[in-house]
């Protein structure tokens, strides 16, 4: 019976490895959990990737310098100052992106995400991209330790450093929008919804009665959340 040799054995086992963390990647529900395994797959791909190809000169090299150029980069200092508009508008155009996914309660993937999720997802990403674009650590840094530690929409209604209340409203639909600026928040006073605004009086939301992220122009007399209390916050790092 003929073997397999080793080296196509360990191949096997990467591509498996590799596959495994897309899973978790796509995987809707975000917890503690999943995100600790999709690290130790990453991190075991990426790893066991250079020592499979230790024997080539260039990958020998490249490799594990790339490796230590990103240490080094997340180990900088943050900018002292950053694009906050760009920010914003980075921000309004992740949360774009997510338009048409399905409603998934816990979920921050675009296969499924919840309101909390995608408020995050939508500031997670444009940090993040803002941070590469403009090699600001201090933003990738942000969005890392916003991807790892979860809030909810109490939460981020409630300011837990992260946000900061600007006002309250009876409702969105009574709300004057000329207060508030893309990438703000409207939470419900009971902390049991959020959505973002993305400008032009129009706001998205992972709409768990719609069953999918939709956008919403103000007023509307269809969505109830319009004519619920709302508390406005922002994102501390969106200050102007």
């Amino acid at each position: 019976m003929k073997t397999i040799p080793a080296i196509r054995l360990l191949w096997l086992l990467w591509f498996f490895t590799v596959a495994l963390f897309i899973a978790d990647w796509l995987f809707p529900l975000g917890t503690t959990l999943t995100r600790s395994i999709g690290l130790a797959l990453l991190f075991t791909a990426w790893f066991g990737l250079i020592a499979l190809t230790w024997r080539q000169r260039f990958c020998r090299f490249g490799l594990p310098g790339f490796t230590a150029l990103c240490a080094i980069f997340m180990l900088l200092p943050a900018r002292a100052h950053r694009d906050t508009s760009a920010l914003r508008d980075g921000s309004v155009a992740g949360l774009r992106r997510y338009t048409g996914a399905s409603y998934y309660w816990g979920g921050e993937s675009p296969k499924g995400i919840d309101c909390s999720g995608l408020v995050r997802r939508g500031l997670i990403d444009a940090a993040f991209l803002q941070g590469i674009r403009t090699l600001d650590s201090g933003l990738v840094r942000y969005s890392i330790r916003l991807w790892w530690h979860d809030c909810s929409a109490r939460d981020l209604g409630e300011g837990n450093g992260l946000t900061y209340r600007l006002f309250e409203t009876p409702g969105i639909n009574v709300l004057d929008h000329s207060k508030i600026l893309p990438g703000d928040l409207a939470v419900t006073t009971n902390g049991v919804h959020v959505m973002a605004y993305l400008g032009g009086n129009q706001w998205i939301e992972a709409d768990p009665t719609a069953g999918h992220v939709i956008t919403v122009t103000a007023p509307s007399v269809d969505n109830g959340w319009f004519k619920t209390p709302m508390y406005i916050v922002r994102w501390d790092i969106l200050q102007p």
